[in-house]
């Protein structure tokens, strides 16, 4: 059986195999295909929003964008399937990895060895990998906090930002969130609510 393309071969496997997986499409592949066909600012923006983009309403507002700006590019991305690329269509398969960037990554790590004879291939995977841990070591036995420091940072400053912020639950489903320093009032079935601001703590 001779078959063209990845899209066949990931068909037969998963007719074959059809726990072994799911098959999904790369975003950054998606943008790269649109840009080739329509060339408008934005255009790129707003596909990587809609690929990667859980909210409902912020969705929709990314369609509409790209129909604003081409509707024959809106078009084009409405004849693939939105569950094949975008997270929000996606039903949680893809735990929130919108390309192929990791397994790519490991490609990578393995280019060298594909001409290699099996056994030869086996051992330099292993000498790769094992190299990859030995360099990575120091860097893994100084950290000094849960995550690594990029990650940490982007949480540190998440977390600042959050004592900015007051939730207040109203019965069983009414949640009101005020922001910074400002006091709002929320309607809500007729219902006016006040709400007093909460200032962020001061940090040494």
């Amino acid at each position: 059986m001779v078959l063209e393309g990845i899209i066949a071969a990931m068909k037969v496997m998963l007719q074959k195999y059809p726990s072994y997986g799911l098959h999904r499409f790369c975003l950054e592949h998606i943008k790269a295909n649109l840009l080739t066909n329509f060339r408008r600012n934005g255009l790129k923006e707003a596909c990587q929003i809609l690929g990667t983009e859980l909210n409902q309403t912020k969705y929709w507002n990314a369609w509409g964008r790209i129909n604003e700006l081409n509707p024959e590019a809106a078009a084009y991305l409405q004849q693939i399937d939105p569950t094949m690329w975008t997270l929000f269509e996606d039903g949680g398969h893809r735990w929130g990895v919108s390309t192929t960037n990791i397994s790519e990554s490991y490609n990578n790590v393995l280019k060298g060895a594909r001409h290699l004879p099996i056994r030869a291939m086996v051992e330099s995977t292993l000498e790769k990998c094992a190299y990859i841990f030995r360099r990575y070591r120091p860097k893994i036995n100084s950290c000094n906090t849960p995550l690594p420091p990029h990650p940490m940072a982007i949480y540190m400053a998440n977390m600042l930002d959050s004592t900015r912020q007051t939730v207040t639950s109203w019965g069983e489903c009414f949640v009101v969130v005020v922001c910074g320093a400002s006091t709002t009032a929320v309607w809500s079935e007729g219902l006016k609510v006040k709400l007093k601001s909460k200032p962020a703590p001061s940090y040494p």
